[in-house]
């Protein structure tokens, strides 16, 4: 026996967009000797579920289809289904197979998503735990990311990833990274590779040949040198030289546009926080997660996607 409140369930609309299920408990799977839909319908009515059952994945020979069921109200542990549907049929269904996704987590069931058949309208995951669940109407936030290597990995990129592989409660969101490399920057703005490089500092990645590469926050002897930097290393030596070099500018925030996208990158002029403007949203530099989870729920609010977390 249990003793919390019998709840009643709102049929979900099958043409609801970004259909996750809140909790994969929710998502029962049963084998069955047919995926026909009227067979699958009267099959799961007046049938005994777990009193957290809605969803079903019933399977047979490879392929799945997606039912939901009406539950009677009750306290008992378990209780009878007084109705069910399909919402999606074996057409419709894709199966991914993956212990790396954590099926609890919206951008990571998307990423499974955008991994399967193109234009299904309901992927199943199997993935950590063996837990299975799904997204139907996969329809994610596309968030164009901009940041500039090296240094490598791109570390806003890594953030994003990292921030997004445990967001439950936000919706599913797909990264698009578009990373410019600053040597290529140089190597457009210079027929022949300049003699001296000062770059900001050091990082994995930051070799230029033909070039002799010095670090601004080493303070190394003035020379004459080409700065691949922005507006802060400018102003950095600004104040070590009392000069302004030649500058190839490497700031992700030139490369925001007014097209729509949405876009979210990073600028070391911005100290802490975020800003959001109609070109897309920045934060610092050296953002933290907390920082970037922030802007990420800032695009979510200014997206004004559709999802049904149920």
């Amino acid at each position: 026996m249990r003793t919390e409140e019998p709840v009643t369930i709102r049929p979900t609309d099958p043409a609801a967009p970004n259909v996750i299920p809140s909790r994969y408990r929710q998502v029962a799977v049963a084998a069955v000797p047919t995926l026909d839909p009227v067979w699958l319908a009267d099959h799961f009515t007046d049938r005994e579920v777990y009193f957290r059952t809605r969803f079903i994945v019933a399977r047979h020979e490879g392929r799945v289809a997606l039912v939901e069921v009406d539950r009677k109200p009750s306290a008992d542990l378990f209780t009878l289904t007084v109705a069910a549907r399909v919402l999606a049929g074996p057409d419709d269904c894709a199966v991914v197979v993956d212990e790396t996704v954590d099926t609890a987590v919206p951008s990571q069931l998307a990423a499974a998503a955008e991994a399967a058949v193109p234009g299904v309208r309901c992927v199943v995951v199997e993935g950590l735990y063996s837990h299975v669940s799904f997204i139907l109407n996969p329809a994610p936030i596309r968030i164009r990311l901009v940041d500039v290597v090296p240094p490598g990995p791109a570390k806003l990129l890594d953030q994003v990833r990292r921030v997004l592989a445990t967001a439950e409660d936000l919706p599913p969101i797909v990264v698009v990274p578009e990373l410019v490399d600053s040597r290529r920057l140089l190597a457009e703005e210079y027929d022949v590779p300049p003699r001296d490089v000062l770059i900001p500092c050091r990082g994995s990645g930051m070799d230029f040949p033909g070039s002799s590469v010095s670090f601004l926050d080493e303070r190394p002897p003035e020379r004459d040198w080409t700065l691949l930097g922005c507006e802060r290393s400018n102003q950095i030596h600004q104040w070590f030289y009392g000069s302004t070099p030649e500058r190839v500018d490497i700031c992700p925030r030139q490369w925001l546009t007014a097209d729509g996208r949405r876009t979210l990158t990073r600028c070391c002029l911005l100290q802490e926080g975020i800003e959001s403007e109609p070109t897309g949203t920045v934060v610092p530099w050296g953002a933290s997660l907390a920082e970037v989870r922030a802007a990420l729920e800032t695009i979510v609010d200014r997206s004004g996607v559709a999802w049904t977390h149920i």
